[in-house]
């Protein structure tokens, strides 16, 4: 707006948010800095906690960073107040976090849910596999966020968005995508069909020496694994002739530290949802996390609404099978460094908003 300028600082400060002598300081030193350099207004989010919760989402009593909230607040930071929900216009203010930690992958697959659990196992049987996508590629990603976008209805980047970012954050920023391999996965159950038929006659032979109700419940259940197997093999032959060899099922944007992998953007196919691929890339990437000593999985974001009247609860859901934490945000501050222009700023955009529509 003319001669003024915005200032944002996403996630916060990089700065020891425990130290409030240090904030004090630091405070006092950017609105000095902001006034000299004709900030109308500044907004910041800080990545900091406000209070715990158990995995239900549950607050846990005791400590609350209200005192964090004060400072601001003594500064001329405006608190916009502790929203739940989703909301493009913000970053997530909730989040579902996994410590990585001292653990080691038998650790987190305990702790799963047992559908999270047999969810990662049936991905490895069927033999998704996994690349990570260098620029050229990053349509694959772009292709599976658009499908998913037009599915939820929300707004999606283009293709440039992704190559600028992978510039930008060099090897910070890695995409990665799952697909089928329709001949692997054909020879996979070829191979699964012919050790049940080998088990079946060995059942056989142990009912002709011992009819018993434990033989023919084992027969029962290799009559019906053989009966899926089928199932598998000729859907593998169905796929490959209608898709050919390789089959995109879904694909995510990571954003990497020392300190965390943060799940950023991802898409599927809801085509082969039965895939379960999203379950492959994240037990992928948190075996990354493990092998390269990162302290922590970000999920990123859920809504803070932990009730299943909630659209978004199935994401909160998925991402709890993993025996994730429940991380609430202190929330979002906006410091008005000129009042009176402000005033005005904000009229003027409400009258354009009025026009528009």
């Amino acid at each position: 707006m003319g001669k003024y300028a915005l200032f944002e600082a996403l996630r916060g400060f990089l700065i020891d948010y425990d130290d409030l002598d240090l904030m004090n300081a630091f405070l006092n030193e950017l609105k000095i800095y902001l006034h000299a350099h004709n900030c109308l207004y500044m907004k910041i989010d800080p990545y900091c906690e406000y209070q715990p919760h158990d995995k239900d989402g549950n607050a846990i009593e005791g400590y609350r960073r209200d005192d964090l909230i004060d400072l601001f607040e003594k500064h001329g930071f405006i608190h916009q107040g502790f929203r739940n929900g989703s909301d493009n216009n913000y970053e997530p203010r909730w989040m579902s976090i996994l410590p990585l930690e001292g653990k080691d992958e038998e650790d987190i697959l305990k702790k799963c849910d047992s559908k999270t659990r047999q969810n990662i196992v049936n991905t490895q049987k069927t033999g998704l596999k996994i690349d990570r996508l260098n620029k050229s590629e990053l349509y694959r990603l772009q292709d599976m966020v658009s499908t998913t976008g037009q599915r939820r209805h929300f707004l999606n980047p283009d293709l440039s968005y992704y190559t600028d970012f992978m510039t930008s954050f060099h090897e910070n920023m890695q995409a990665y995508c799952v697909y089928l391999d329709t001949k692997d996965y054909y020879e996979r159950y070829k191979k699964n069909y012919e050790e049940l038929i080998k088990e079946k006659e060995h059942i056989y032979k142990l009912i002709e020496e011992t009819d018993s109700k434990k033989n023919r419940s084992k027969l029962k259940n290799c009559e019906n694994k053989i009966t899926a197997a089928l199932k598998r093999i000729d859907e593998a032959k169905k796929l490959r002739e209608e898709y050919g060899d390789k089959i995109d099922l879904a694909a995510a944007m990571y954003v990497i530290t020392d300190r965390e992998i943060v799940y950023l953007f991802s898409g599927s196919n809801d085509t082969f949802k039965h895939f379960k691929a999203a379950y492959a890339l994240q037990w992928y990437m948190i075996k990354y996390g493990i092998e390269h000593h990162i302290k922590r999985y970000n999920f990123y974001g859920i809504s803070g609404i932990f009730s299943p009247e909630d659209e978004e609860y199935g994401v909160y859901l998925f991402k709890k099978g993993f025996d994730a934490d429940v991380i609430e945000l202190i929330g979002n501050f906006e410091y008005i460094d000129r009042k009176r222009t402000y005033t005005v700023y904000e009229d003027l955009r409400r009258i354009k908003h009025l026009v528009r529509k």
